[in-house]
């Protein structure tokens, strides 16, 4: 067993079936990875979508009551056997050589402890939710930010994610971002890499509820305030400035009010984390 797909998933049914499709046409033998599905639905069964694939995927399937992204994925670190886990979003989909990638990476660099990749879409050839590199970064906690990204991780850290963020806990953003800063202040390897590759629907400020731009933003800001140094408060200090010139340049559209929220929500964030 070489890598661990842990899934944590909420609400979703078709999305989790199109996931694990394009799993099922990896390009790596698929007895050298395994699917771990952290189920944490009240509503939805699963279950129909499990079965179909368990003849041909390496799926572990755990259903639990408890809620949280991070602590789904704490689940998932808990039951993973293989040396290296990536952390796919249930709506996120991966190209057929998307495995066979991170793997090639980190056998051409062992001394690399995390690589993310790029979040594509190869039909229309663009990138998706930024300006993704074309080339390899090392990464800092002066470049980082605009370098990674939660469902393109791959890592062979043990560092579990801070339960107390992340989608259904009291903070319900940035535990992906705390992961990496964490990485990083440990002294780890942490790198970038564009030739890995993953789907995502697009998501930016304009499609999203305004609550969630909030919450987003208050998720940045509180885990900048727990991991507080220098260059973090300075990296605040900027994205606080650059948010200002968007909502400056977007002061007439009808999108205002969300970017006056993801303000709002990073100050709120960073001066209320007791």
């Amino acid at each position: 067993m070489q890598i661990s797909l842990v899934i944590p998933t909420f609400g979703r049914y078709t999305e989790v079936e199109e996931l694990l499709e394009s799993l099922n046409v990896q390009d790596y033998d698929h007895n050298d990875f395994e699917v771990i599905v952290v189920d944490q639905n009240d509503k939805i069964d699963l279950r129909p979508i499990i079965e179909k694939f368990t003849g041909s995927l390496n799926i572990i399937y755990y259903k639990t009551d408890v809620k949280g992204i991070a602590s789904a994925k704490n689940k998932g670190i808990e039951l993973a056997k293989a040396p290296i886990i990536t952390f796919p979003d249930d709506d996120c989909k991966y190209f057929p050589d998307t495995v066979s990638a991170a793997l090639n990476y980190f056998a051409l660099n062992p001394n690399v402890d995390v690589v993310y990749g790029k979040i594509f879409d190869r039909e229309t050839n663009k990138n998706v939710m930024r300006n993704w590199s074309d080339k390899f970064i090392k990464l800092n906690l002066m470049n980082f930010s605009l370098n990674y990204s939660a469902i393109t991780c791959f890592t062979k850290l043990t560092i579990r994610f801070d339960e107390n963020f992340g989608v259904g806990s009291k903070i319900s953003s940035g535990e992906e971002l705390d992961y990496i800063i964490r990485a990083i202040n440990q002294k780890c390897e942490v790198v970038y890499s564009p030739e890995i590759q993953v789907w995502h629907p697009e998501v930016n400020v304009k499609t999203m509820h305004p609550d969630k731009v909030y919450n987003y933003g208050y998720g940045y800001g509180a885990i900048l305030r727990k991991n507080s140094n220098p260059k973090l408060f300075l990296i605040f200090m900027l994205s606080l400035g650059y948010q200002m010139a968007r909502l400056l340049l977007n002061i007439f559209s009808k999108n205002r009010l969300k970017f006056f929220l993801t303000i709002k929500g990073r100050i709120k964030g960073f001066y209320n984390l007791k």
